[in-house]
């Protein structure tokens, strides 16, 4: 079962979770040999140069695609032990992105793989996870945290952005008081329906109801077809059963 655990940092920016225990975090003074995939000469060169001034540790080679990466000299690569992938992420490109990451994992299953991109949509960031990547890093954090990021990844855990994850429960949640307001809303009754329905739950016939309410038996009948439509109740009976039950007691307004 995965677990997540805090992974400590000084922006406390980092989630890490599913640690290998036959892989235990190595230590962050050794050498990390880093391939960084990127068809841009200037954005590979940027970013190596920029992670290289905050961790000294880090060693790149940069590579224009995967195919590239392939095509080198495995001897001349074998240490290379993360691969930082930079795409474009869309809808359009993500199944090509998911074989990219599935078919490293297949080929270089000692490489661990880091996507870098713009998207930071949960579902995209899972099903990347579930391909074989080993991390997400938004091009919305700073360089310190996507430092940090790749040692977690070297270490062996998984990295997703705190951020990431809060915005999805925060979305599942306003998702939950959005139904639960829409059933309330559904279900608020008018007076009139509130008399029809305490008759229902006496059992009374449409006759009676409309004798005691003063009004027309065609009237009654519309009030209940209206009751039953809002509970989606298919009789009479279902009626005041389901309004008896705990969940449509308070919704009732008198």
């Amino acid at each position: 079962m995965t677990t997540i655990q805090p992974y400590e940092t000084a922006q406390r920016s980092l989630c890490a979770f599913d640690i290998d225990p036959d892989n235990p975090p190595t230590s962050t003074a050794t050498d990390i040999e880093i391939a960084i995939i990127d068809d841009r000469p200037l954005m590979c060169d940027c970013l190596a140069r920029g992670l290289a001034e905050i961790e000294p540790a880090f060693r790149f080679r940069h590579f224009s695609s995967i195919e590239a990466f392939d095509a080198a000299d495995l001897e001349e690569t074998q240490r290379i032990s993360t691969v930082l992938m930079c795409v474009m992420w869309s809808n359009a490109e993500a199944d090509h992105h998911l074989a990219r990451i599935a078919h490293l994992k297949a080929t270089r299953s000692w490489v661990s793989a880091i996507i870098l991109a713009d998207i930071e949509n949960l579902d995209d960031i899972l099903k990347a996870i579930e391909n074989g990547a080993r991390g997400y890093v938004p091009t919305s954090v700073s360089l310190q945290v996507a430092a940090k990021a790749i040692h977690l990844v070297a270490a062996g855990g998984i990295f997703i952005p705190p951020s990431v994850l809060f915005q999805s429960a925060q979305n599942a949640k306003d998702g939950q008081q959005t139904i639960k307001q829409q059933a309330q809303d559904d279900n608020v009754f008018t007076s009139r329906q509130i008399s029809v329905i305490e008759a229902l739950r006496r059992g009374k016939a449409n006759k009676i109801i409309a004798y005691e309410l003063n009004m027309c038996e065609s009237t009654v009948k519309v009030h209940v077809r209206n009751i039953m439509k809002k509970l989606r109740a298919r009789n009479r009976t279902e009626v005041a059963y389901i309004l008896n039950t705990a969940p449509y007691e308070g919704l009732i307004r008198n």
